[in-house]
Formats: structure tokens, sequence, C-alpha cells
């Protein structure tokens, strides 16, 4: 009896071989099958061969099957093993020869392969895996979300069935090649390192990856014999991908060769590949077989090394540079935490060390992983057809030409590694920009036309097989030759402005295409190009042009049809290209005889063009080529009508060797410099004329005529600005600096002062040329001259026009580019050139910190186009530069990201810079940045960085040390702008000074906290380490009067600084163990302050002797520092407080008697009735007036079978049953001071106060329904206003008497208003009564339309002004301290940390309060939110350490506890920091607030307590442009004003249910309103204060965290209208959904 396993075996065995596909693939019937199909045979070898122990061999299988194979044909010849293998090649590689032949075997060739995968099918089930003998391919689950899903499926089911698997297996045993070890291997390496970078987050296309991996070396079948594997092999893993439609896997798989490697940037899966290839090596064994393993990578380059022979220094440097690549790329692997060891156990990822404090070594390799990062990074987005796609289309939809730029320089430097379709895309797209108006973008667009086309086929050409034609190349010069079509005759449809810009950049394609392509291609392309001067071409003329006849020339046809245009163009393109392309014989006379025929062509232009191409091609005529009588005689029967013919005539009689007496009378014995600059001002003369013009003037200069020199460059520098044509600026720039030498330095100077002054108008189309010509023209200037030159540049560079900016940094990376020109042309100290350079350099850094990302932009465009990717200056100079500002730059790049143009602009630079460091690292040695060992801690405030305070880290850089600015957050009481813009500011501040750095951020220093003391020495513990403080510090700091103990302050080195003439006590500095270096601060600088920036910012006026110009450009266009006090507000107790009088004795009655009930008419009956019922009661007391009692509310607990008896009515009673079962809050009176209310003193609405007090405390005992029943002459109108205001209703039931009023709210799950408008404006606009007024009715209005949302439901009202009151109360209470303010200042124990919107801003008497600036973030669609940093202020986890670092236990505060998002974030990391939370304390806290805090494990009191809350609002948030929550967009739409969402229509849907839709569309109208209103009054107010509008640009004046609604991202906002004008457009909008929302 079998086993059941091996019946199964039998089955599915039989199966296989059954299978319809199987059979008819092999031409085999079922019945033939089931002939030779043995199930007892198959039984009893499946019993003994499994369980499988060890690897089956093809040979063991065959000797299985052979009886099968015999009765379906005779063995071939050579075997069945090797004639399989050989038949399984051919099934990738068909060959109609070989198939005929091995016809009668093939039958069993395909069964024994069948059979082959069955058995390798059930040993891959047994045996374990082994990266030699088998491949782990991705499941569907893995590739699925792959970009190459459906390809790596086709390859994975091709793989199968074209048995690729088997076919190795059987060429182990048929070759002594182990081809599937090697594969294999590769496979498993490449996937091993793929998963760990997928798992790092880097985006890999796992299945490109495995797909070019498995099927790499496949092209090694397909090589026919006497073929070089070595070479071949690439092209046949080609042919194989591209047959089956695998096009993106075939072509990281057929270029895997290590010389693909000395491409700048290739994808990461390439780079996976080749690393995984150069690693898996194959030697042979003692029997000759080829034995496979997996080398480490040094290993594996020393094993190349040593193969080669006659290895001269060239190839080994080249074998250097991809190996530095792979094993850079090794190392960045490794810190990712990827296994290269291949052992398991992958390394523990790196936590990146901060940069600045990163040694030389470190920053040199955080450049490298920073490179390989964006080049992944940008490859994996130009990698998929969909990415590129959308790449494509956001180029072509670009409307700003400067970020066109960005994707053309994106395509520059990426576009060798697109494919031929993506390089077609491209190049289309190319085309289309040659309509753009920018000239720079028509040339630049054409230029990469010519690159794409020269390196079309670039990289590493593979070889190929003998009478193979390339088809690339017939691809690329099929292209081209459309091109040129295209280029020269452009669409008809087109207009003739249209058509001439494409015809222009003809040229630039030329020269682009022919200068980059090889020998060959060149040759190729340039033929194409002659083919438009043999007489084949049908030139198209526009309906002005008319048919031409040229001359008879033998071999060409008699007439042709040109266009003006076209023939222009193309003379025009003769004349530009170089001149050695057109020495070949045959194309000189063509083009000679040509340009000839077109002499004396009607249009002048083409004329001109044609005279200017001969000026050229004649240089190359010796008097003894055929085609110089022609030239001769064409140019003798000239007749110049313009001087501009003339000098052609006469320079074509230079080159011919003829008399020019005639023609250098004319042009040099009289004046003609002045027609010549009246022709060339006049906008209708052709630019052609204009162009040889120049030269014509440069000539009258080169021959002696110096007196009219300096008009001749003024002219110069006139066409530079103003010439309309891109080509006439180039023309004269050059021109103009051929000619510099010649100016007297006044004249130097008055050309460079014209040119500046051109940077300097702001019309970027006509500025944007000069940096080029300017920037080399200045270094002409003496160095007085020069520096002067350079700080207007730096004035410019704080201009609020970013084109200004743009073209001021252009100027200075030409003169850092050229400046080593300048040394040798003026006498000046070494040191004094030297620091004029690194200023160069630091200013173009310092536009690497700009708060604008196009200037940012910019200057990384700068630095590496004209600094690190320059060819004018030297390795040497670019290693100098870099040594000294690698740090700063490497900071700098990766302190402000950007969006995604950004990322491209970054990465540019980035490839430049490695492109340096790899070339000089392997060619001249290491590189590296020069360190200082004295280190200057200088902590500060920093709010803002003044000028004095960067002339203190100046001063100190000059002493030897490396200046770390710490922006600390340890001077909590004052009122400091957000961190992040504090350190933005000092950013920009000294992004110019080197060695002077920001320190990090994430590593808080309190210089009182011993433990953070130590840390700072461990992180400088190679350094010596000194504090910079100022004077008064040391006399007034408490740090520096403790005790001394280890670590603390005492024991540090000091540098301070004191004011000019300041004097201080002898003994100032006996308590300092470490040695002390005083400064004196220059007195120009003294009077520097924070107080008086603000006094300034506040007038509007100019800042910039102050803070650095740029920040003071900053500070006005963000709007900081506005009506900002200096110091945060002290909370005052507030003037009331609530007694509660369970039971009202005769002293209490008296006192209210005389007080509250003063006067009143009823004030007898009302204080008997309060006696005898036994009322209690709640008195509102005026704490400022002696705690006099100014109003009081009297109520009782009923209990249910008490109703009756005091309602005296069933139905009331009853109803009131069928609300609650508990006991009921009756409130039997509210009574007020009429006074109160009539003089409107402090204490304001106190019917509110009451109410609200007695609820709350009813709320807190668990009562859920409440009554107002009073006798009707007794009850105010504000107290009946007051009750609906919270929600109260009267009761359907009862009986509707004179004698009583009755109000009822249930309070089961009432609505919470936090009214908190006061707190979020500004003074001096808070303390106005118009506003004041405006808060509180717009408050009241609020109220009552809340109550509609659901009617006879408590809405509860509480002030933040009492709910402040109380918790400082509670918070000093707990801290033990006085909540009076002391002085001088005795601080509690506790400190107290807020970490909502509650107390945000204020300081708690006599207590350290620092917030923890928190922010809800909720995502564009508004499903999911996030608690993160609120804008602009340090990450959570900094902020954390800031608190752990003051080493005090914390009272945490927040507003409302319900479901505790903030604390749910918070409380895990306050936990991990080990800081001792004291207390948590809260406004309101609800039931369920209640059980999450015990859960967090964490104490909590409350000021008001609600079991259930139905829904809480903060009135702030309701209102639009004032409160709100933020919305996460990448930009503002208007500087200062983060994007918001208010919970209400038509932003969002209000984030309520079981309310009608009318009341929704009444409270969002209302909210709307009310918002308008109060922001109309503002605008008022601040008109009459300031005599200005009150704009969205200077909303933070007057609102304390001004936001903007968001409305999406194409949405944008006028920051010059009124915020109130957008609320009425959306209280439009809402309207239109009136008549919707009315119907629910």
């Amino acid at each position: 009896m079998r086993s059941k396993h091996t019946r199964h075996l039998v089955t599915e065995l039989a199966a296989r071989l059954f299978d319809r596909e199987f059979l008819k693939s092999g031409g085999l019937s079922r019945r033939t099958m089931q002939e030779i199909f043995v199930r007892d045979k198959w039984e009893e070898a499946f019993e003994t061969l499994f369980p499988i122990k060890e690897r089956l061999t093809c040979k063991e299988i065959l000797e299985l099957c052979r009886p099968e194979l015999w009765a379906l044909s005779v063995e071939p010849e050579e075997g069945w093993i090797s004639f399989t293998y050989k038949f399984a090649t051919h099934i990738l590689y068909p060959d109609p020869e070989f198939d005929k032949k091995a016809a009668p075997y093939a039958a069993g060739a395909l069964l024994y392969l069948n059979l082959l995968r069955f058995f390798f099918d059930e040993e891959r089930k047994e045996l374990p895996f082994n990266p030699y003998d088998d491949f782990e391919l991705l499941s569907e689950e893995e590739y699925m979300s792959c970009d190459r899903a459906g390809e790596y499926g086709h390859f994975v089911k091709e793989f199968r069935n074209q048995y690729i698997y088997e076919m190795m297996r059987l060429n182990r045993e048929a070759t002594p090649f182990e081809t599937l070890g090697h594969i294999a291997g590769v496979h498993y390496v490449a996937m091993h390192v793929a998963r760990g970078l997928y798992k790092a987050g880097v985006p890999i296309d796992l299945a490109l990856a495995s797909g070019a991996a498995a099927g790499h070396d496949l092209g090694k079948f397909g090589c026919k014999p006497n073929e070089r594997v070595p070479y071949l092999h690439y092209y046949y893993t080609n042919q194989w991908f591209t047959a089956y439609h695998m096009e993106s896997i075939g072509h990281i798989a057929a270029n895997h060769s290590t010389w693909d490697l000395e491409l700048d940037n290739i994808s990461v899966e390439s780079l996976v590949l080749i690393y995984a290839d150069f690693r898996v090596k194959q030697m042979r064994g003692a029997d000759g077989k080829e034995i496979t393993k997996i080398y480490t990578l040094k290993d594996s380059f020393d094993v190349i090394l040593s193969k080669l022979d006659n290895v001269d220094e060239a190839k080994r440097n080249r074998y250097r540079v991809v190996y530095a690549r792979l094993h850079e790329f090794e190392k960045y692997m490794r810190s990712l935490g990827v296994d290269t060891d291949l052992s398991g156990n992958p390394p523990v990822p790196e936590k990146p060390k901060n940069i600045v404090i990163q040694n030389s070594d470190q920053i040199v390799r955080s450049f490298v992983f920073l490179g390989i990062e964006h080049n992944i990074d940008v490859m994996h987005r130009l990698g998929t057809e969909r990415q590129f796609g959308n790449i494509l289309e956001a180029a072509r939809s670009e409307k700003d030409w400067k970020n066109v730029r960005a994707y053309l320089n994106i395509f520059n430097e990426y576009s060798i590694h697109l494919n031929h379709r993506q390089k077609q895309q491209t190049i289309k797209f190319l085309y289309e920009l040659l309509l753009n108006r920018e000239g720079d973008i028509r040339r630049q667009s054409a230029a990469l036309i010519g690159k794409m086309f020269a390196d079309f086929n670039a990289g590493y050409r593979k070889e190929l097989p003998a009478n193979i034609p390339d088809p690339d190349e017939k691809t690329a010069l099929d292209l081209w030759r459309e091109y040129m079509t295209k280029l020269i005759c452009p669409d008809y449809r087109l207009t003739l402005q249209q058509k001439r810009r494409i015809q222009n950049s003809l040229k630039f394609v030329l020269i682009s295409a022919l200068e980059r392509s090889s020998e060959k291609v060149r040759e190729e392309y340039f033929d194409v190009f002659m083919e438009w001067f043999d007489g084949t071409h049908i030139l198209p003329f526009g309906e002005s042009r008319t048919p031409v006849q040229r001359a008879s020339v033998p071999g060409y046809p008699d007439r042709y049809m040109f266009s003006d245009d076209s023939l222009f163009y193309l003379l025009d393109a003769v004349f530009a290209l170089p001149l050695e392309l057109y020495k070949k014989e045959d194309c000189l006379e063509r083009l000679v005889t040509f340009a000839v025929e077109q002499m004396n062509y009607p249009d002048g232009k083409v004329r001109i063009a044609a005279v200017r191409s001969l000026r050229i091609l004649t240089e190359a005529i010796t008097p003894e080529h055929k085609c110089y009588e022609l030239v001769r005689r064409a140019a003798e029967e000239m007749k110049p009508d313009s001087m501009t013919m003339l000098f052609l005539q006469y320079r074509i009689f230079t080159n011919l060797r003829l008399d020019t007496k005639k023609q250098t009378e004319i042009l040099y014995g009289n004046d003609v410099v002045s027609d010549i600059f009246l022709e060339n001002l006049k906008s209708a003369t052709p630019w052609i004329i204009k162009a040889v013009n120049i030269k014509l003037l440069a000539d009258q200069v080169d021959h002696g005529k110096r007196e009219h020199l300096l008009h001749i460059c003024a002219h110069f520098s006139n066409l530079i600005k103003v010439s309309e044509q891109v080509g006439v600026r180039h023309d004269a720039g050059r021109a103009l600096l051929r000619l510099a030498h010649l100016l007297t330095t006044d004249q130097r100077n008055e050309i460079a002062v014209e040119l500046l002054k051109g940077l300097e108008v702001g019309e970027y189309e006509f500025s944007k040329y000069i940096p080029e010509y300017l920037g080399e023209f200045a270094l002409w200037l003496p160095p007085e001259q020069l520096d002067d030159l350079i700080e207007r540049l730096h004035v410019l560079l704080a201009s609020a026009n970013e084109r200004i900016v743009s073209v001021a940094l252009d100027t200075l990376g030409v003169l850092l580019e050229c400046y080593a020109r300048y040394p040798g042309r003026f006498e000046e100290p070494a040191g004094v050139a030297h620091e004029r350079k690194i200023r160069l350099l630091g200013l173009i850094l310092s536009c690497l910190a700009n708060y604008r990302e196009q200037v940012r932009q910019e200057a990384m465009l700068v630095i590496g186009q004209h600094v690190f990717g320059s060819e004018k200056m030297s390795e040497r100079d670019k290693n100098d530069l870099f040594s000294l500002c690698s740090k700063k730059l490497l900071f700098l790049l990766n302190e402000n990201k950007g969006g995604e143009l950004s990322l491209y602009y970054r990465a540019a630079t980035l490839s430049h810079v490695s492109r340096f460091m790899s070339r000089y690292q392997i060619f001249s040695g290491s590189v590296g940045l020069k360190g200082r060992y004295k280190v200057a801690f200088f902590p500060g405030t920093f709010d803002p960085f003044t000028l004095s305070h960067k002339e203190i880290a100046r001063k100190i850089r000059e002493l030897g040390f490396t200046v770390f600015l710490a922006i600390d957050e340890f001077s909590w009481s004052k009122k400091t702008q957000p961190h992040l813009v504090r350190r933005q500011i000092v950013n920009m501040s000294v992004a110019d000074e080197f060695y002077v750095h920001l320190f990090p951020d994430d590593t808080p220093i309190n210089i009182a906290n011993p433990a953070d003391l130590k840390r700072l020495k461990d992180i400088f513990a190679e350094e010596e380490v000194y504090i910079v403080v100022g004077s008064d510090v040391i006399h007034n700091a408490s740090s520096y009067k403790k005790e001394p103990c280890e670590n603390s302050i005492h024991s540090f080195n000091h540098i301070v600084f004191r004011r000019a003439g300041e004097d201080h006590p002898e003994d100032l500095y006996h308590r300092i163990t470490g040695k002390v270096e005083e400064l004196e601060l220059p007195p120009d600088l003294e009077d520097i302050s924070s107080t008086k920036i603000r006094e300034n910012i506040d007038n509007h006026r100019d800042i910039s002797s102050l803070i650095d110009p740029v920040v003071q450009e900053y500070i006005y266009h963000k709007g900081l520092y506005l009506r900002e006090p200096e110091f945060k507000p002290i909370l005052r107790a507030k003037a009331i407080s609530f007694e509660n009088v369970p039971c009202a004795d005769d002293r209490v009655l008296t006192e209210i008697e005389n007080t509250v009930l003063y006067a009143h008419p009823d004030a007898e009956a009302i204080l008997t009735k309060i006696s005898r019922e036994k009322d209690q009661l709640i008195i509102l007391r005026n704490t400022m007036e002696g705690a006099r009692a100014v109003g009081f509310v009297s109520y009782r607990e009923l209990k249910s079978e008490e109703l009756f008896s005091v309602l005296r009515d069933m139905d009331l009673a009853n109803a009131v049953r069928r609300r609650t079962s508990r006991e009921v809050l009756m409130i039997t009176g509210i009574f007020m001071r009429e006074s109160e209310i009539r003089d409107g003193e402090a204490i304001r609405d106190s019917a509110q106060l009451l109410l609200v007090e007695v609820v709350t405390q009813a709320l807190a005992r668990n009562l859920s329904f409440a009554m107002f029943v009073a006798e009707r002459g007794l009850t105010s109108k504000e107290v009946i206003f007051s009750l609906e205001r919270q929600g109260f209703v009267r009761p359907m039931v009862g009986e509707d008497s004179e004698k009583r009023t009755v109000y009822m709210a249930d309070m089961h799950e009432p609505l919470l208003l936090l009214h908190n408008l006061e707190t979020t404006i500004k003074e001096p606009f808070a303390s106005s009564a118009a506003v004041l007024e405006a808060i509180e009715r717009n408050h009241k209005k609020l109220q009552l339309t809340m109550t509609k949302l659901y009617p006879g439901n408590l809405v509860l009202s509480l002030s933040s002004g009492i709910m402040h009151h109380r918790l400082v109360d509670r918070i000093t209470a707990l801290n033990d301290v006085p909540r009076e303010h002391l002085v001088p200042r005795k601080l509690g124990e506790n400190m107290c940390v807020p970490f909502g919107k509650i107390l945000r801003g204020k300081v708690v008497p006599n207590t350290v309060t620092k917030t923890l600036h928190t922010d809800k973030v909720y995502e564009p669609d508004l499903q999911n939110y996030s608690i993160e940093p609120f804008p602009y202020y340090s990450p959570l986890e900094s902020q954390i350490k800031t608190i752990k670092s003051f080493d005090r236990p914390v009272i945490l505060v927040d507003d409302l506890v319900h479901k505790a998002d903030r604390l749910q974030a918070l409380a895990p990391s306050l936990r991990e920091a080990g800081i001792t939370v004291k207390k948590v304390v809260v406004g309101v806290i609800s039931g369920y607030g209640r059980d999450l805090m015990q859960t967090f494990q964490l104490p909590v009191e409350s000021i008001y307590s609600m079991p259930n809350l139905r829904q809480w609002f903060v009135e702030s948030t309701l209102y639009p442009f004032i409160g709100g929550d933020t919305v996460r967009r990448e930009d503002m739409k208007v500087a200062g004003l983060q994007s918001s969402v208010n919970m209400i229509l038509p932003y969002a849907t209000p984030r309520l249910t079981g309310c009608s839709r009318e009341a929704l569309f009444e409270f969002s109208a209302c909210c709307i309103e009310n918002a308008r209103d109060l922001l109309q009054v503002l605008e008022s107010e601040y008109r009459k204060q300031f005599a200005k509008n009150l704009t969205l640009s200077r909303l933070s004046e007057a609102v304390i965290l001004p936001l903007c609604p968001d409305k999406g991202s194409c949405m944008e906002y006028d920051e010059n209208l009124a915020a109130s004008v957008y609320l009425e457009n959306d209280l439009e909008m809402l309207g239109r959904m009136k008549e919707f929302m009315m119907q629910g």
C-alpha cells in the first residue's frame, strides 16, 4: 500500500503531464501520454525518492524518465541532457534552423523539462533555500504594490513557462560553467539589500530589482558559439526582455556593467544590481569547474584586478572610481541598517549626528550620503512612465520661467538615464519650449535638445554581434532627421514670430549635439544637416515669398523653392558652427556655393547672413582651393550698401588675401562709430546687423581708434541691458569683456556702475543677462571699487524684489567663479584678496538661508554651476572653498527643504559637489574642512538676533573659536517669537559667517542645570569649551549665585562681554574656576536693544542699522514683533469671587439686603422666602471693593417626590419626572445690583456668571435637570435673557399663570461654549470699549443660536477669564506660592506647563511657566488629524527635552479634558523623558476624560466637572481669521497666516449629530456674521489709530494668532483686502445653501 503522500505526488505529476497546454506545446495526444505514463512505476519510484534528502541532479531525473523518453523518440546523439539544454536555450532565443533539426526530439525534450520542473518544485519544498541553487522570487502579495507589478508578473510567468530555471540546472551539468550559481547569487544579494533598503524607507521598486537581478545574465544563453560572451550577453539580455515587452526590467538588467557606474546618476535598482554583480564572482576549482562565491566588496575588487591582464594606470583608475562609488553606496546602506554582510543580523540604523557637531570626515560622509539619497529620490521620480509623465506635465503647465528653468536643469542633469521613449517625450516638450517668450529658456531648451540627441544612446556602449545593425542608432538618426525638418521648416500654422523663434534655435541645437557627440555620431548628424544644401529638400515659402532662381552650378538643380527665414537661419547656423566641421572637401564646397548663390537674394537679411557665413568659410579656403575663384569673384562683385556689408567684405578680402585698401580707407579713415551707435539702437534694425556691427565697433578699437573706447563700451553695456535679441546681448557682453582691459580705472568703474544700475531696475527680462558679464567685468576694477560693488550687491540681496536678489546673486556667483584671475591684476596683500573671496562665498551661502524659496533655489543653482560645477575654477580652488564652507553648506541645504522643485535644485547641486569630491579624492587627495579646537557656546533668547550679537560672534571667531549660537527657551518670562522663527532669523544673520553655527535644537542646554552642562562637555569632548555671557548675567543670574558643584557653570571657561566703561565688582568672577576672557562691546553697538527694535517696528521704521537687512525684510514681510510686549503678562486675580452659603443666617440676609437688594421694592418678600424655604445661596463678590456682594442666586435640590408639593402642578411635575429620576436643581431667584449693571463696572453680565456657577456646581453633583421657578414680578429681563441664552425653555405643560416664571433645561448632555475672544485680540484693541462691546454682543447672539441646535438642552457658557482666575488659584496653591506677584520674585518648586490653548503666552504668579506648544493639525480632507508642534515651534520631542532641562516637577494645564488628544500624544513622551508630573489641572473635565486620566495614571484636578458632555466649542475657533484648527498645507496663502478650518459651513460639515439642518445653517451663519462684525470693528479702530486699513497682511497687528480659512491649494487670497470682505463673500456662498439646509 503506497503512502498517501506518494499517491498525491503521482496525481500531481499526472495533472502536469496531461495538462492540455503542455500536450499541445509538445505535439502529444492524451492517448500517447496515457500509453507512456505508468502510475505504478512512478509510485514505486517516489516511495524511495521522497522525502528528498539532497539536491537532485538532472541526470538522476533523466534515469527515472528514460523509458518515457524512449517511447517518444530515440536519444539525441549528444544525449538528452545536452540536447535538452540547447533546446531550452532556443525557447528563449528561437532559431528556425535549430527548430527544424530538433523537431524529432522536441516532444521528449519538453517532457523532460516538465519533469525537471516537477521535481525541482518538490525539491524546493523539502530542502532549505540555497542562494547558489535557487531563486526566492517575490510573491504576488509582495509585488502587487510595486510600480512595475505588471511587468514583473509577466516576467515570473515567462520565467516559468520558458523553463528558465530548469535550463540553468541543465547548464550546470551540460557545460563547465556555473551560470546558475552566479545569477542566483546575484539575485540573493540584490534582494537581500533591496529588502533592507525598502524597510529603511528608500523608494526602491522590489519587482524591478528582482526581475533585473534574476534576468541580468540571461543573454549568456543567447550567445552563439565563438561569440565573446562577457561583451555580448548584455545585447542578448536586452533582446529577450524587449521581445517580451519588459522594457523597464530589461533596461536595468542589460545595463549592469561595472562601467555603467561611470554615469553620475543611476537608479537605486541599477545600483543594487551592479553592487550584487560586483560581489558575486566565480573561480575555477581543481576539477576545472566554476565555483561561485559571494565576496566582500574589497575582496571582489582585488579578485577583479587579479584577473585583468596588462592593466594600465588609466584602467586601474577607472576601476577605482567605480569601486569608490560602490563602497560609498555600501556604507550608505549600512548606515540605514541594511545587512550587507548577509549575516541575518543587520546593523542598527545609525542615528544621524547633527551636522554642526560633525567632524571633518563625518561631514564628507554626510555629503556623500545626502547625494546618494537625493539621486535615488530623483531617479525614482523619473523612473516610471506615470511619474515621469507627471513631471513633464508639471513642467509644461509651469508659467514662471524660473521654475521652467528648474525643470530644464532636471532634464539636463538626469536625461542620460531616461529610456528612449522618455527621451523622445522630453525632446518633444523641449521643442514646444522653443516657442517660449524668454530667450534664455529657448536657448537652454535648444541646447538640451542637442544634448539629448548626443546622449540618445549614451552610457557604456555595449558590444553588438557581428553584422547586427544598432537599432538604437537608427532610431536616433531618424529622430534627428525629423527634428531638423521641424527646426528649419516649422509648422505652417504657427505665427511668423513663433516660426522665427524655432528657426533661431537651430544653431544652438546643432552646436550642442555636435560638440557632445562621439566622432561617428557627429559625422552622421552633420551629414543629415548637410542634406539641406544638396538640393534634395524643398523649403516651403510663405505667402509673401516668391520662387528665386539660383545661379547655375554643375550638379545642382536649376530651381529651388525657399522661404526667406529658412534660408536665413540655415546660413546663420553655418556661421555659428565650428569651422573644423567644414574641413571635408565636399562639405566646404557645397556650403560655399550655397552661400555665394544667396549673396544677391532679394531679402537683405539673407544677403547679410550669406556674406557673414562666407566670412567664416573663407578662413578655410586657400588660393589653391577649387572654390577660391568663385568666392573671390563674388566678393569683388559685391556692392556694399552699408557699413555693415562693407565690413564683412573687408573681412572676406582679408581671409582671401586680397587688397583691402579701399575698404580700410572708408572703415578706418572716417568716423563711423556714431552712425553705428544710431543704427544699433533702432528697434527696426535686424539683429544680424547689430551682431556684425558689434564686431565692427570692436574692430575699430583693434585698429587703434581708442578715442571712442569709452563710448563703445558704454554702447555695449546698453545693448546688454536693453537689446530685444538675446544673441545681440551676448555678442555685446563678450565684446565688452574683450575690451575691458583697455579702459582706464575710472572708465571701468563708470561701465560697472551702469551695469549695476541695470540690476537694480528689477525688470528681470532685461537684467537677467547682465550678471554673466558684470561679474567678469567687475574683476577689472581696483580693490576699493570692487569692494564697493560687492557691498552694493550685498544690499541688493536684501531687496524685497526676488528678481533683484536673483541677479545680484548670479553676479556674485560669476565673481567668485572667475576670481582666480583677480589677484594677478592688482597689487594687494594676499590675505586681503583671500578675505574678499571668502566674503563672496559667504554672501552666496547667505541666500541659502533666505526665507524665500526662489532665492534659495537660485543660490543652489549658483553654488552648483558657478562653484563646484564650474569649468573655469580649478579643483584646488574648489577644495579650498569646500574646506571652508562644507559644514555650513551641508547645514543650509538641510535646513529649509522647500517643495519638489527645491528637491531638484538641491539634487543638482549635490551632484556637482559629489562629482567634485569624487574626482578630488581619487586624483588629488582627501577633502574636508579646516577644524578648530576651541568652542564658544553662546546661549541667548536672540529675540531678535541683532548686529550686536553678530559682532560678538565675529570677535570671538577672530580669536580662533568656533562659535555655537544656542537659541534657548529658558527665559520663560519673555514673550518671545516662536523658536523656529528666531532660529530662521539667526540663521539668515550668520549664514555668511564661517565658523559660526547654530547649536542643535534637539539638545537644549540650561546653564543652570549641571546635567545639561555635562552633556555639553561630552558633545565637545575633543575641544576646549567656553561659555559666552554678558557681565550682567554673571552678576544677576541665579545659576551663578548657586553653590558650585560638579559640572556646574562655575567650572567652565568663560568669554565675558561687557559694555565700554562698565564697572563691576572685583569679586564678580571669584566663583568661576575656569579661564575667563573679557571682551568689550563696540560703543556703536551698545545701544542696540530688543526694546528699541520693537519700538521701530511698531512705527514701521528702517531697522537695518540694528539687524541684518535681510532679517528686516523678513520681519516686515511676516509681520513679526508688531504690537508685541517684550514680557509675558502675569495673570492677576480677577475682581470676583463666589461664596457658597448652605444656610443663610441673619448676618448674610442683612448683608444682601444692604447691598444686592438695596432699595429693591420686594427685598423683604425675597428675604422672607429664602429664610422660610431654607434656600441655599451663592453670592458673587467684588474682591476689588472689599469683597462687596454684587449678586446672588438662591436654589435648592428637589427629590422626585417633592416636585408636586413645590411646583403645585401635576402636569409640570410629571414632565420633569419623564426627563429625570434624580434630584432636580431648582433655582428660585437670581438678583444683581442694579448699579452694577447700569454703571458697567468691572463685573459684566452678573446674571450669566451666577447662573453658570450654580449650574456647574449642580453638574459636579451629578444632577441632570434644572428648573428656574420664581415669582413673576421678582425676575428681571436680564435674568430671563441669561436663562434663554443657557438653553432654558418655558415648559409646554402646566398652568400659564401670571404669578410664576418657570424655565427648565436638560443638563444630561450639555453643550459647552468657552468664551475666550478677549484673549485673541492684541492691545490696544483688547481694551477698546467698541471691541469689548462687539465681543459681548456677538457672544450673546452665538449663545442664542446654539440653543436651537438641541432645544431644551443646557448650553453652558464658561468665561475664560473666570477659568483663568480659578486656575491661577489652583496652580499657586499646588505650588505653595501666593497668587499675587512677589517683588523680588520668589518661585515655587514646581513649574506650570500649559499644553493646549489656555494660558498660552501668560505667566502664573511666582511660578515658572513654560508652554508646550501643541496644535491639532487636520489633513486637507479633514478626516484625520494629529497632534503636532504649533507652527514655527520646535518638535515636541525638543520641547519636552527643554521642560526636562528645567529640572522641576511639572503641573500640566489645559482647558478641557474629554478625549484628551493632546495628553494622549504627550503622556508617553513625558514619561520616557523622566519628567515628574505632580498634577494635571484642567478647566473642565468630563466623566470620560476622568476615566482616561486614570488609564494614564496621572492625578488630575478640575475647575468644572461634567459627567456627560455632548460637544464643546471654543468660541475663537468658530470665527474665521480669528481662530480655528490648522490644516496641513505646504504653503501659506498669506504671509504669517496659517491655513485653518472652522468646523462650520461652508468650510466644513459641523461635527454635530441629531440636530436640524436649519439649526446648523443658522449656527454657521451666526459664526461668520459675528467674525465679520468683530473684524469690521477692529478695522475701524485700527483705521482710527493708525490711519491705515487693517488688511490681511496687517491682521497680525490686531489679532494675536490670525489664521486663514483653507479653501484648497489652488485658491489664493489678496493680502491687500480686509478679512471682513472675504467673510461677506463666504456668507454669500453660505446663502446659496439656504434652500437645501432649510429642508432638513
